[in-house]
């Protein structure tokens, strides 16, 4: 009997771990160029990595036959101080499966299918060294053709979160900083199947 239930519970552990969501975010790593002054804007090209195993999109992507690419443009400095603030941005995901993406041409980052877009609503930007430094700022999606994959009152208040590297090694030539961050939903937008003790036990 003490075997049985101990066996139960062994199970009910693992469901209860499979059960639990994946990590759910789009990470990226890009390239900036940062505002010099009051008024003047941040923009970011950046590639999505797939996130598997340890992580899954918060949408389906196809990673195998497309390559994925998030842009920031128009992200306005509002204040120049430590930190910086931005807001206001323009933000989108973009589907390709034609043009790689090469730093050199930054068309080659926004000439795919806009899958996701929306607003980069504020940025706060934070440089600790020379060299190093992050930003966290929030995101509502508005449009884009898979926005209807996410429910309404999943698509606003998205995180932004990002390491900064300014070190010349780490920056391509034209841009002012390398970005590795992601963009998260504040919680799992897909529902997770919960099973009950008794449903455990009828599976033995």
């Amino acid at each position: 009997m003490r075997a049985r239930f101990t066996i139960l519970l062994m199970a009910a552990l693992l469901l209860v771990a499979a059960q639990a969501p994946a990590q759910q975010l789009f990470d990226f790593l890009g390239q900036a160029v940062v505002a010099t002054a009051p008024g003047g804007t941040l923009t970011m090209y950046s590639v999505l990595n797939d996130p598997s195993p340890a992580g899954s999109t918060p949408i389906p992507l196809d990673f195998a036959n497309y390559q994925y690419t998030l842009v920031v443009t128009d992200l306005q400095l509002l204040v120049d101080g430590t930190p910086q603030q931005y807001g206001n941005g323009v933000i989108a995901i973009y589907q390709d499966a034609a043009t790689p993406a090469d730093y050199a041409d930054p068309a080659t980052f926004t000439d795919g299918e806009a899958i996701l877009t929306g607003v980069v609503t504020t940025l706060t930007r934070m440089m600790f060294t020379a060299t190093l430094g992050n930003a966290n700022g929030a995101v509502d999606w508005t449009g884009g053709t898979m926005l209807d994959l996410i429910a309404p009152q999943d698509q606003t208040g998205w995180p932004f979160l990002s390491g900064i590297n300014a070190d010349s090694f780490n920056v391509e030539p034209g841009y002012d900083e390398q970005w590795d961050g992601k963009v998260e939903p504040s919680e799992p937008i897909v529902a997770t199947e919960a099973r009950t003790w008794s449903q455990v036990k009828a599976l033995y």
